[in-house]
């Protein structure tokens, strides 16, 4: 008969048999987080700025679920975030200069590639000072002196304007008429779009004569030396008092020009 002891010898060891088993289990589910982590979807796009080309080298960043991760876009301006889940994700693009730029609520699919571009503004301020030359010096600088009723204005927005940002307005106008200035005066058609340098808008309805010449980097005209030359028009006349340009006031030399001007202008072309 053997013995309680003998016996006991004999059999395997349960608690490194434990331990083996535990071991191989650990390793199992491991593996399943690990797959489970690793998705077959992306995020890709490409970030340029406004205006311009491709800006390599911003700063791209996604976050969802369990997941937060950043890459550089390359030369090209490309980013791609490989290996994700299927869910929703919050992507965001930055670079020294420009304003960040956020893209909330970027949904996607299992297996699917989401593609998302970033187009980032300058980050500049509106232009705080002014050129006022007098009367003479616009006359001369202005390509056309035009007598507008303005439309509905868009939203602040930043141009690149002679390699300057700037804050402006693009202010939609119907041309009453106009006042030839130079050569390129004569393709200025019955609507044009007017770029107002700052935040504030001008109003719907409201009438200026409108000493502007054109920017061929934004597709507009500007009026020369921001607000001071765009004299308001009120009941068919000419109003002076103005709160941007202290050196224009009724009677003054300025204001007995402009208004002979405003004579002219109805007679220029007429109505159009």
């Amino acid at each position: 008969m053997t013995s309680r002891s003998t016996l006991n010898s004999q059999l395997p060891t349960p608690k490194i048999h434990s331990l083996e088993v535990g071991g191989w289990a650990l390793g199992i589910i491991t593996c399943a987080l690990v797959s489970a982590c690793g998705g077959s979807s992306h995020v890709t796009g490409h970030v340029t700025q406004l205006q311009g080309g491709p800006l390599g080298g911003a700063v791209v960043t996604i976050d969802g679920a369990r997941t937060h991760a950043q890459v550089s876009a390359d030369p090209a301006g490309r980013f791609d975030f490989p290996g994700l889940n299927a869910g929703t994700y919050a992507v965001k693009a930055e670079q020294p200069g420009f304003v960040m730029e956020t893209h909330a609520d970027l949904a996607v699919a299992r297996g699917a590639i989401a593609n998302t571009d970033f187009v980032l503004h300058p980050a500049c301020l509106e232009e705080g000072s002014y050129v006022d030359g007098g009367l003479g010096w616009a006359l001369q600088a202005a390509e056309a002196v035009v007598y507008v009723r303005l439309g509905t204005p868009s939203s602040p927005d930043r141009w690149i304007v002679n390699d300057q940002c700037v804050v402006g307005i693009d202010h939609p106008a119907t041309v009453l008429s106009i006042l030839n200035m130079g050569p390129s005066s004569g393709d200025i058609t019955k609507t044009i779009h007017i770029l107002k340098d700052g935040r504030t808008a001008l109003t719907a309805g409201d009438e200026y004569i409108a000493f502007i010449r054109w920017e061929p980097a934004v597709g507009r005209y500007r009026p020369i030396a921001g607000p001071i030359f765009m004299i308001p028009v009120r009941d068919g006349k000419v109003a002076w008092n103005r709160a941007d340009a202290s050196n224009i006031r009724n009677g003054d030399a300025v204001g007995k020009a402009m208004a002979s001007l405003f004579a002219l202008l109805p007679s220029a072309r007429g109505k159009r």
